[in-house]
């Protein structure tokens, strides 16, 4: 059984989509919806006369707040199985949600980029979505609204961005665990900037090879082993593979492009090619600046 937890806002937004669409074999939901001081105050208990006024409000909210979980649990409800569990969590909405993920022993949290109902709140929502990126134990799902686009049983087409660390292979078991049956296409894709590479060259001339060319030609071999193992578990995908010369952020956005993908998987941690760049700060900076809807994975 694979325990997801689910954290939906005022409405239940793309995730629950991505995860139908998705459609994870072994998933057991949870879903909650978080409440806050401030959630309170903008309800109107700020303007509250007596007690009875400060009960009846909370109490509203709080009934509202656990509908809406309940809400969206049925909607993700598969026949001939239980209904998800409808929750509401209480005090700041990540520390909310990275406890309950602990003390469910869940192996993914998925929550909406963005709520939808306010300025104020999206602002919040956005360090939401880093601090569950940064701080959680699990993998995370991050969905952005072009996954409400697509038909709940609309087939997800991904990009697995990798550099090839020990950590990033070790991610690649926990998707094969994860065994998405709507995945259908996925492109494995790794970057070698091209001015890096030259600037080895230009730094070590006296080895009378091109570095570069030896570099790329390694990435492509390691491409082509991941998607070699991906193919003998994930049966169901097709998998192809692209080495890209860009920075990796433009690398990212140009295989997603090429695979006319809506989701990008990434590992939470590893290091890049020549150590610049981790692939933990890739992962955050995707997770809530990139176009896609975005699969971090831990091992």
């Amino acid at each position: 059984m694979m325990q997801i937890l689910v954290g939906v806002d005022q409405q239940p937004g793309p995730v629950v989509s991505l995860l139908k669409r998705l459609n994870f074999p072994y998933a057991h939901y949870e879903v909650v919806h978080t409440l806050s001081a401030s959630d309170y105050l903008s309800y109107g208990i700020e303007g509250a006369r007596t007690p009875a006024d400060v009960e009846r409000i909370v109490s509203a909210e709080n009934r509202q707040a656990r509908q809406l979980a309940e809400n969206a649990g049925r909607l993700l409800m598969r026949e001939g199985e239980p209904h998800p569990v409808g929750d509401v969590l209480f005090g700041h909405p990540t520390e909310a949600l990275l406890r309950r993920a602990d003390s469910l022993r869940a192996e993914l949290v998925a929550i909406n980029a963005s709520h939808t109902h306010s300025e104020s709140a999206a602002a919040l929502t956005g360090s939401v979505a880093r601090g569950v990126a940064m701080g959680a134990h699990q993998s995370v799902l991050i969905a952005r609204p072009p996954a409400l686009l697509s038909a709940d049983d609309h087939p997800v087409r991904a990009v697995f961005a990798t550099d090839h660390s020990d950590y990033a292979n070790r991610c690649l078991e926990t998707l094969v665990d994860f065994a998405p049956r709507g995945l259908s296409h996925l492109l494995v894709m790794t970057a070698a900037p091209e001015k890096e590479l030259e600037l080895v060259d230009r730094e070590l001339p006296e080895l009378g090879i091109a570095v570069s060319a030896s570099v790329r030609q390694a990435l492509e071999r390691r491409n082509q082993t991941v998607a070699h193992s991906l193919a003998r578990e994930l049966t169901h995908v097709s998998i192809e593979t692209a080495l890209y010369t860009q920075p990796i952020h433009e690398a990212i956005e140009r295989a997603l492009d090429q695979a006319s993908a809506d989701l990008l998987i990434i590992g939470a941690k590893g290091h890049s090619l020549l150590e610049r760049l981790t692939l933990g700060s890739v992962s955050l900076h995707q997770a809530l600046s990139g176009p896609s809807s975005v699969l971090i994975l831990r091992h």
